[in-house]
């Protein structure tokens, strides 16, 4: 038991010799006050360790330890402290032991104020975790009585080896998927919808042709010659970035006939490419690489800009980017362990957590809807939600081995839950999360046989689509009963 130590004490401790009074502990006192005799017979104890024992009888007394308080006050001759709020002890460990494993304080935080765009409607909801706890445990129990939502797969497209990467257009009117092949393909996601709901509901057909099953692929892009690893449509132009392990970001105009597979335009690199984000304006690409400078390259020019401070750059390779819907902050994560908010115009550092999932690298990034929250996944098997006007984490999710090698999550349906997947083996699937209290709705989607490796939320409706190794990309709606 964590307290016999004290109860041990309490029995076998010899009586002081003469009571004595000492200094409460409102605030520990300086390490150089002079020693106090006599707490126990032989011993001398700095006004510090006086104040840390008073401490200790309050977090005892706070946990329901009352014959242990009474016996050790009588042989301490020292009261509980009283002038401190309840579990402080508890509160200082909690923190403590968080440092020890990396993640040290980062000084003065700078608080982040973003305007999303478009305006929050008045009937909009989005997330808010105003007066939830800070809270170290992963785990929270489920609301009694709450019903699961409803998962539907809604369409499954084919692919000749692993897909990994998916991404949705701004409107949500398409969806694209990259395969480790270099093949692209561009699905409609009101096709998918229609192809879904001609085998369901009383005139639903068992079969659909094979015809139908393509209708929703509105066209192929094949021009790379390594695995695409991630995807970015244009907010405002029919235009597709992809990024690959080919060193290479291709640019498609999506607005041509169907047969043209190849970019018009390409920006050439030297590292494999990680990450494409792409400026809410339009003018602006931020690509991550396998190198720990962010690149910024101007859409019209097709110039390449990096921050001008060396110190500000991450240590290691960028895995993800994601800028904030107004324009004025990107975040980045790295595999050094770091996420930082940049000032989008300045290109400087804003903020730095450097350990941010314990020192494991940090996989992905997204923000909420409200700018209020941002969603971070490790190698950790851990998702955690950071408020960044404080820069302090909400709370943490996640189950099973604290190891992985790729992780991502999402918010789904309307920032209600959180969707993740990683590359633990025991698990093979996509989890879904209450994103207001962090408990698990499921643990596993029962959709995937192996690992998903992408992941990404419609903007504008309550679908998901994944990318998993078993060669198919999946599109799932998700709906309350």
């Amino acid at each position: 038991h964590p307290y016999s130590i004290f109860a041990v004490m309490a029995i076998h401790a010899p009586p002081p010799p003469i009571p004595m009074q000492v200094p409460t502990a409102l605030s520990p006192p300086s390490t150089e006050a002079a020693p106090m005799e006599g707490v126990t017979s032989g011993r001398e104890f700095p006004a510090h360790k006086v104040a840390l024992y008073e401490l200790l009888l309050r977090q005892l007394q706070d946990d329901g330890f009352e014959s242990e308080v009474q016996s050790l006050t009588s042989q301490l001759h020292l009261a509980p402290n009283s002038r401190v709020e309840k579990d402080a002890l508890l509160d200082v460990y909690a923190k403590s032991l968080k440092w020890a494993f990396g993640d040290e304080p980062q000084g003065d935080w700078q608080p982040v104020h973003c305007n999303p765009v478009p305006a929050l409607g008045p009937q909009e909801k989005v997330l808010n975790l105003e007066g939830v706890a800070s809270k170290l445990n992963c785990a929270q129990t489920p609301e009694p009585g709450k019903k699961a939502p409803e998962v539907r797969l809604l369409y499954t497209a084919a692919h000749k080896q692993h897909c990994r990467s998916v991404a949705f257009s701004t409107d949500g009117r398409f969806c694209a998927t990259g395969c480790t092949d270099g093949s692209i393909k561009i699905l409609d996601c009101a096709r998918m919808r229609v192809c879904a709901a001609s085998t369901e509901g009383p005139v639903g057909r068992m079969r659909v042709t094979e015809e139908e099953l393509m209708k929703p692929i509105v066209r192929t892009l094949q021009d790379h010659v390594q695995s695409v690893s991630c995807l970015a449509f244009h907010p405002m132009n029919p235009t597709l970035f992809s990024g690959s392990l080919d060193k290479a970001v291709k640019i498609f105009d999506l607005t041509r006939p169907p047969g043209h597979k190849k970019a018009f335009s390409v920006l050439q690199d030297v590292y494999p490419v990680r990450s494409l984000c792409i400026h809410p304006c339009g003018d602006f690409l931020y690509v991550g690489t396998a190198n720990q400078v962010i690149r910024t390259y101007d859409l019209q020019t097709l110039n390449c800009f990096t921050a001008f401070s060396q110190e500000q750059h991450h240590t290691g390779g960028i895995n993800d980017i994601r800028c904030t819907s107004d324009g004025k902050v990107f975040a980045s994560a790295s595999s050094d362990g770091a996420v930082k908010l940049w000032d989008a115009t300045s290109n400087r550092v804003l903020n730095t957590m450097s350990k941010a999932h314990s020192g494991s690298s940090v996989s992905s990034v997204r923000w909420s809807r409200g700018l209020r929250y941002l969603l971070t996944s490790g190698q950790d098997c851990r998702i955690r939600v950071w408020d960044v006007r404080m820069g302090r984490e909400v709370f943490c999710m996640g189950f099973g081995p604290r190891q992985c090698e790729f992780s991502s999550a999402v918010f789904v349906h309307g920032e209600k839950y959180i969707a993740s997947a990683n590359s633990n083996a025991r698990l093979s699937d996509v989890s879904l999360y209450d994103a207001t209290t962090g408990s698990p709705v499921f643990m596993k989607l029962g959709m995937h046989a192996v690992s998903v490796h992408a992941l990404d939320a419609s903007p504008v409706d309550r679908t998901l689509m994944t990318g998993c190794d078993d060669e198919k990309a999946r599109y799932f709606s998700i709906e309350d009963r």
